[in-house]
This record gives structure tokens, C-alpha cells and sequence, in this order.
């Protein structure tokens, strides 16, 4: 598996922003240098993975969302495929906010079978 370093800094380097947080302020968080930061999303580097978790943590997102171009599809069924090929394109923000109503479904689903 070749790993898109391109796209993985393109999305670092998206949710970072969203986030409101600098590269310096990620790489405090992070115990890493800044200018690693800045390395990783221009892809002249690829993290570790206890820093890609760090990552991670530090911009509460999942893995999957900045390795989505490096990953192989998923073998589920069909309509869990259509559902995750509509999600997969989401930004972080709307995958939030569609959690809080799939959650608020799950939560009073009772009333609705």
C-alpha cells in the first residue's frame, strides 16, 4: 500500500485550519517541531505512527478521514457501501453533525418502529 502523502498533508493541513489551530500551536500539542508540521503537509514528510495518532487526537479526527485516499474500499454490504461512500467525502464538521442526529435517531428510535 503506497500512502498519498499529498492528500494526507492536504486534509492535515484542512482540519488544522477548521480547527483554528496554527502549526505551531498543533506541534506544541503534539511535542513535535513546527516545522515537522509544516513538512508533513506539504508531503515532504510522513509522521510515525505514535505522532499520525497524535495527530489525531490533537485535531479529533479519525484516522480513516486522512488516510481515505491510501485505503482500499471497504467489503461490506451494499447499503452500508452507498452510506459510507456518502459520508466519506464530509468534512469533519458535518460528519459531527450528522452523529449528533444519527445519534438523536438511535437515542428515541423507539418511537419511531
Amino acid at each position: 500500500m503506497e500512502i498519498n502523502k499529498v492528500m494526507f498533508g492536504k486534509r492535515l493541513k484542512e482540519i488544522r485550519k477548521l480547527r483554528n489551530m496554527t502549526s505551531n500551536k498543533l506541534a506544541e500539542v503534539c511535542k513535535i517541531e513546527p516545522s515537522f508540521v509544516r513538512q508533513i503537509e506539504s508531503a515532504a514528510k510522513y509522521p510515525s505512527i505514535p505522532v499520525f495518532v497524535k495527530l489525531c487526537n490533537a485535531l479529533r479526527v479519525s484516522p480513516e478521514y486522512l488516510l481515505k485516499d491510501s485505503l482500499d474500499e471497504i467489503d461490506e454490504p451494499d447499503n452500508l457501501k452507498a452510506l459510507y461512500n456518502k459520508l466519506k467525502n464530509l468534512t469533519p464538521n458535518e460528519i459531527e453533525l450528522v452523529t449528533d442526529i444519527l445519534e438523536d435517531i438511535l437515542k428515541h428510535r423507539q418511537q419511531y418502529l
